[in-house]
Protein backbone atom coordinates (compact mmCIF):
# COMPACT_ATOMS: atom_id res chain seq x y z
CA UNK A 1 0.00 0.00 0.00
CA UNK A 2 2.80 2.40 0.94
CA UNK A 3 4.55 1.70 -2.33
CA UNK A 4 1.41 2.56 -4.32
CA UNK A 5 1.02 5.80 -2.38
CA UNK A 6 4.61 6.76 -3.17
CA UNK A 7 4.08 5.95 -6.83
CA UNK A 8 0.93 8.07 -6.84
CA UNK A 9 2.78 10.99 -5.25
CA UNK A 10 5.58 10.64 -7.77
CA UNK A 11 3.11 10.71 -10.67
CA UNK A 12 1.40 13.80 -9.26
CA UNK A 13 4.75 15.53 -8.76
CA UNK A 14 5.82 14.68 -12.31
CA UNK A 15 2.50 15.93 -13.68
CA UNK A 16 2.77 19.18 -11.70
CA UNK A 17 6.32 19.69 -12.92
CA UNK A 18 5.24 19.09 -16.52
CA UNK A 19 2.41 21.60 -16.11
CA UNK A 20 4.84 24.13 -14.65
CA UNK A 21 7.20 23.56 -17.56
CA UNK A 22 4.33 24.13 -19.97
CA UNK A 23 3.46 27.28 -18.05
CA UNK A 24 7.02 28.52 -18.40
CA UNK A 25 6.87 27.87 -22.13
CA UNK A 26 3.65 29.88 -22.43
CA UNK A 27 5.14 32.75 -20.43
CA UNK A 28 8.17 32.77 -22.70
CA UNK A 29 5.91 32.85 -25.75
CA UNK A 30 4.25 35.94 -24.28
CA UNK A 31 7.63 37.64 -24.16
CA UNK A 32 8.60 36.75 -20.61
CA UNK A 33 11.91 35.16 -21.56
CA UNK A 34 12.92 35.55 -17.91
CA UNK A 35 10.69 32.61 -16.91
CA UNK A 36 12.87 29.77 -15.63
CA UNK A 37 12.33 26.32 -14.16
CA UNK A 38 14.57 25.83 -11.13
CA UNK A 39 16.03 22.44 -10.21
CA UNK A 40 13.45 21.88 -7.51
CA UNK A 41 10.66 22.43 -10.04
CA UNK A 42 9.82 25.94 -8.86
CA UNK A 43 8.89 28.47 -11.53
CA UNK A 44 10.92 31.63 -10.96
CA UNK A 45 10.41 34.85 -12.86
CA UNK A 46 12.39 38.03 -12.33
CA UNK A 47 11.36 40.74 -14.73
CA UNK A 48 14.15 43.08 -13.62
CA UNK A 49 11.69 45.90 -13.03
CA UNK A 50 9.42 45.45 -16.03
CA UNK A 51 5.70 45.58 -15.28
CA UNK A 52 2.79 43.91 -17.10
CA UNK A 53 2.31 46.95 -19.36
CA UNK A 54 5.62 46.11 -21.02
CA UNK A 55 4.06 43.05 -22.59
CA UNK A 56 0.76 44.41 -23.87
CA UNK A 57 -0.99 47.54 -25.06
CA UNK A 58 0.50 50.74 -26.40
CA UNK A 59 3.81 50.48 -24.53
CA UNK A 60 4.53 47.08 -26.02
CA UNK A 61 3.48 48.30 -29.47
CA UNK A 62 5.73 51.34 -29.16
CA UNK A 63 8.77 49.32 -28.09
CA UNK A 64 8.25 46.95 -31.02
CA UNK A 65 7.75 49.76 -33.53
CA UNK A 66 10.74 51.78 -32.30
CA UNK A 67 13.02 48.77 -32.57
CA UNK A 68 11.74 47.89 -36.05
CA UNK A 69 12.16 51.44 -37.35
CA UNK A 70 15.69 51.60 -35.98
CA UNK A 71 16.70 48.42 -37.78
CA UNK A 72 14.95 49.47 -40.98
CA UNK A 73 17.05 52.63 -41.05
CA UNK A 74 20.19 50.71 -40.09
CA UNK A 75 19.82 48.35 -43.03
CA UNK A 76 18.99 51.19 -45.40
CA UNK A 77 22.27 52.80 -44.43
CA UNK A 78 24.11 49.47 -44.40
CA UNK A 79 25.02 50.53 -40.88
CA UNK A 80 25.90 47.03 -39.70
CA UNK A 81 28.57 46.74 -42.34
CA UNK A 82 30.32 50.01 -41.59
CA UNK A 83 34.03 49.48 -41.18
CA UNK A 84 34.72 52.53 -39.05
CA UNK A 85 33.24 55.30 -36.98
CA UNK A 86 29.81 54.53 -35.65
CA UNK A 87 28.77 57.77 -33.94
CA UNK A 88 26.91 59.56 -36.73
CA UNK A 89 25.32 56.37 -38.06
CA UNK A 90 24.00 55.33 -34.67
CA UNK A 91 22.52 58.74 -33.93
CA UNK A 92 20.87 58.97 -37.35
CA UNK A 93 19.22 55.55 -36.89
CA UNK A 94 17.89 56.48 -33.45
CA UNK A 95 16.58 59.81 -34.72
CA UNK A 96 14.94 58.04 -37.68
CA UNK A 97 13.17 55.64 -35.30
CA UNK A 98 12.10 58.63 -33.23
CA UNK A 99 10.72 60.49 -36.27
CA UNK A 100 8.96 57.39 -37.62
CA UNK A 101 7.05 56.78 -34.37
CA UNK A 102 6.42 60.31 -33.11
CA UNK A 103 3.01 60.76 -34.78
CA UNK A 104 1.56 57.29 -34.30
CA UNK A 105 2.76 57.15 -30.69
CA UNK A 106 2.36 60.79 -29.68
CA UNK A 107 0.64 59.56 -26.52
CA UNK A 108 3.86 57.81 -25.57
CA UNK A 109 6.32 60.54 -26.49
CA UNK A 110 4.35 63.14 -24.51
CA UNK A 111 3.94 61.09 -21.33
CA UNK A 112 7.00 60.61 -19.12
CA UNK A 113 5.36 57.78 -17.15
CA UNK A 114 4.65 55.78 -20.31
CA UNK A 115 8.14 56.46 -21.62
CA UNK A 116 9.59 55.18 -18.36
CA UNK A 117 7.62 51.97 -18.89
CA UNK A 118 9.03 51.66 -22.40
CA UNK A 119 12.53 52.24 -21.04
CA UNK A 120 11.98 49.56 -18.40
CA UNK A 121 11.08 47.11 -21.19
CA UNK A 122 14.48 47.60 -22.81
CA UNK A 123 16.25 47.47 -19.45
CA UNK A 124 14.48 44.27 -18.46
CA UNK A 125 15.25 42.53 -21.73
CA UNK A 126 18.85 43.73 -21.78
CA UNK A 127 19.52 42.60 -18.21
CA UNK A 128 18.26 39.14 -19.05
CA UNK A 129 20.44 39.01 -22.15
CA UNK A 130 23.48 39.73 -19.97
CA UNK A 131 22.58 36.89 -17.63
CA UNK A 132 22.34 34.60 -20.66
CA UNK A 133 25.67 35.81 -22.04
CA UNK A 134 24.09 37.50 -25.06
CA UNK A 135 26.02 40.76 -24.83
CA UNK A 136 25.30 41.95 -28.36
CA UNK A 137 21.55 41.86 -27.77
CA UNK A 138 22.09 43.52 -24.39
CA UNK A 139 23.95 46.37 -26.09
CA UNK A 140 21.06 46.97 -28.45
CA UNK A 141 18.65 47.31 -25.53
CA UNK A 142 21.11 49.51 -23.64
CA UNK A 143 21.29 51.95 -26.55
CA UNK A 144 17.49 52.12 -26.84
CA UNK A 145 17.06 52.55 -23.08
CA UNK A 146 19.65 55.31 -22.82
CA UNK A 147 18.19 57.15 -25.81
CA UNK A 148 14.73 57.12 -24.22
CA UNK A 149 16.23 58.09 -20.87
CA UNK A 150 17.86 61.17 -22.34
CA UNK A 151 14.79 62.03 -24.42
CA UNK A 152 12.67 61.99 -21.28
CA UNK A 153 15.16 64.30 -19.56
CA UNK A 154 15.35 66.73 -22.49
CA UNK A 155 11.78 66.90 -23.80
CA UNK A 156 9.60 66.03 -20.82
CA UNK A 157 11.40 66.68 -17.55
CA UNK A 158 13.50 69.58 -18.88
CA UNK A 159 16.50 68.52 -16.81
CA UNK A 160 18.95 68.19 -19.69
CA UNK A 161 19.73 70.54 -22.57
CA UNK A 162 20.99 68.30 -25.36
CA UNK A 163 21.62 64.66 -26.20
CA UNK A 164 24.85 63.27 -24.80
CA UNK A 165 25.78 61.02 -27.71
CA UNK A 166 29.06 59.70 -26.27
CA UNK A 167 27.07 58.17 -23.40
CA UNK A 168 24.97 56.31 -25.96
CA UNK A 169 27.83 55.35 -28.25
CA UNK A 170 29.90 53.85 -25.43
CA UNK A 171 27.21 51.16 -25.09
CA UNK A 172 26.93 50.41 -28.79
CA UNK A 173 27.96 47.32 -30.72
CA UNK A 174 26.46 48.17 -34.11
CA UNK A 175 29.43 47.19 -36.25
CA UNK A 176 30.91 43.83 -37.08
CA UNK A 177 34.43 44.57 -35.86
CA UNK A 178 34.51 43.22 -32.27
CA UNK A 179 37.29 45.62 -31.29
CA UNK A 180 34.91 48.58 -31.34
CA UNK A 181 32.10 47.11 -29.31
CA UNK A 182 31.35 48.72 -25.99
CA UNK A 183 33.18 47.22 -23.04
CA UNK A 184 31.28 44.76 -20.85
CA UNK A 185 32.10 46.71 -17.69
CA UNK A 186 30.18 49.75 -18.92
CA UNK A 187 27.36 47.59 -20.24
CA UNK A 188 26.75 45.64 -17.03
CA UNK A 189 27.10 48.74 -14.87
CA UNK A 190 24.51 50.56 -16.98
CA UNK A 191 21.86 47.89 -16.41
CA UNK A 192 22.78 47.11 -12.80
CA UNK A 193 22.35 50.76 -11.85
CA UNK A 194 18.86 50.93 -13.38
CA UNK A 195 17.13 47.67 -12.49
CA UNK A 196 15.58 47.29 -9.01
CA UNK A 197 16.76 43.70 -8.44
CA UNK A 198 20.19 42.32 -7.56
CA UNK A 199 20.33 39.93 -10.52
CA UNK A 200 23.44 41.56 -12.02
CA UNK A 201 25.45 41.99 -8.81
CA UNK A 202 27.50 38.83 -9.33
CA UNK A 203 28.13 39.60 -13.00
CA UNK A 204 29.28 43.12 -12.13
CA UNK A 205 31.86 41.73 -9.71
CA UNK A 206 33.20 39.62 -12.57
CA UNK A 207 33.58 42.48 -15.05
CA UNK A 208 34.29 45.59 -12.99
CA UNK A 209 38.05 45.32 -13.56
CA UNK A 210 37.62 45.62 -17.35
CA UNK A 211 38.86 48.94 -18.74
CA UNK A 212 36.10 51.35 -19.72
CA UNK A 213 36.33 52.39 -23.35
CA UNK A 214 35.20 55.44 -25.29
CA UNK A 215 35.60 56.82 -28.79
CA UNK A 216 37.18 59.69 -30.66
CA UNK A 217 34.78 61.52 -32.97
CA UNK A 218 37.45 62.54 -35.43
CA UNK A 219 36.80 60.25 -38.45
CA UNK A 220 40.50 60.48 -39.33
CA UNK A 221 41.69 59.50 -35.86
CA UNK A 222 44.93 57.48 -36.19
CA UNK A 223 43.88 55.07 -33.43
CA UNK A 224 42.32 51.88 -34.88
CA UNK A 225 38.54 52.33 -35.07
CA UNK A 226 38.94 55.48 -32.91
CA UNK A 227 38.39 53.23 -29.89
CA UNK A 228 40.24 54.54 -26.82
CA UNK A 229 40.30 54.23 -23.06
CA UNK A 230 37.59 56.50 -21.72
CA UNK A 231 39.86 58.00 -19.09
CA UNK A 232 42.00 59.37 -21.92
CA UNK A 233 39.16 61.01 -23.85
CA UNK A 234 38.08 64.63 -23.57
CA UNK A 235 34.72 66.26 -24.25
CA UNK A 236 34.27 69.30 -26.43
CA UNK A 237 33.98 71.90 -23.67
CA UNK A 238 31.36 73.96 -25.54
CA UNK A 239 28.76 71.35 -26.50
CA UNK A 240 29.79 68.22 -24.57
CA UNK A 241 28.26 66.13 -27.34
CA UNK A 242 31.48 64.66 -28.76
CA UNK A 243 34.71 63.26 -27.35
CA UNK A 244 38.27 63.11 -28.64
CA UNK A 245 41.44 61.21 -27.88
CA UNK A 246 43.66 64.30 -28.21
CA UNK A 247 43.78 68.03 -28.92
CA UNK A 248 45.10 67.21 -32.37
CA UNK A 249 42.01 65.18 -33.23
CA UNK A 250 39.76 67.88 -31.80
CA UNK A 251 41.40 70.53 -33.99
CA UNK A 252 41.29 68.28 -37.06
CA UNK A 253 37.55 67.69 -36.59
CA UNK A 254 36.62 71.31 -35.91
CA UNK A 255 35.55 72.22 -39.44
CA UNK A 256 33.07 69.34 -39.49
CA UNK A 257 31.98 69.81 -35.90
CA UNK A 258 31.67 73.60 -35.79
CA UNK A 259 28.06 73.99 -36.96
CA UNK A 260 26.77 71.22 -34.70
CA UNK A 261 28.80 72.60 -31.81
CA UNK A 262 27.35 76.09 -32.18
CA UNK A 263 23.78 74.75 -32.24
CA UNK A 264 24.35 72.65 -29.13
CA UNK A 265 26.12 75.47 -27.32
CA UNK A 266 23.16 77.77 -28.03
CA UNK A 267 20.73 75.19 -26.63
CA UNK A 268 22.86 74.77 -23.52
CA UNK A 269 23.06 78.54 -22.99
CA UNK A 270 19.28 78.85 -23.34
CA UNK A 271 18.72 75.93 -20.97
CA UNK A 272 21.02 77.38 -18.31
CA UNK A 273 19.40 80.82 -18.61
CA UNK A 274 15.89 79.50 -17.97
Amino acid sequence: MGRKRNQGKARKAAKAKAEDAEGVKKLQQLGLSHAKMLQDGTVFICLHGAGPLCFEGICHEFVTAFREEFYAEAFRKEFFYAANHIGDSLSSCLIAADDATVDEFAEMWNDSAKMEIAKSCFLSEGAQHILEGEYNHARENAVFARYLEQTIAIDLLKTQATMNWPKINELSRFVLDPTIRGDVHTLVKFFRKRIPCSCLDKKYEEVKSITKMGMCYNPDCPIPCAYVERSKTMYCSRCRSVTYCSRECQKAHWKLHKLHCEKCAALIAKFEAE
